[in-house]
């Protein structure tokens, strides 16, 4: 998928370019290309950044818990 800002190469399904950083599926409101599928909806996308935020709290919070039990441990 080519970015339209600055036409780098992004591989099918990103949303961002990871050039540019510019968007690029077209936003529902935009009215963009009518040819391309809708992958998945915005209330989707949400979900699941949500979920994988959620996850990533709460390993972060099991390192943090393992290395306060490691350096009570060795002190």
């Amino acid at each position: 998928m080519r970015c339209p800002r600055c036409g780098a190469d992004n591989p099918e399904g990103k949303i961002l370019c990871r050039a540019c950083g510019a968007r690029l599926r077209p936003s529902a409101a935009g009215g963009g290309q009518a040819a391309l599928p809708a992958r998945e909806s915005d209330a989707e996308l949400r979900r699941r950044v949500s979920y994988d935020l959620t996850r990533i709290v709460w390993v972060m919070g099991v390192v943090v818990a393992v290395g306060l039990g490691l350096g009570l441990m060795l002190r």
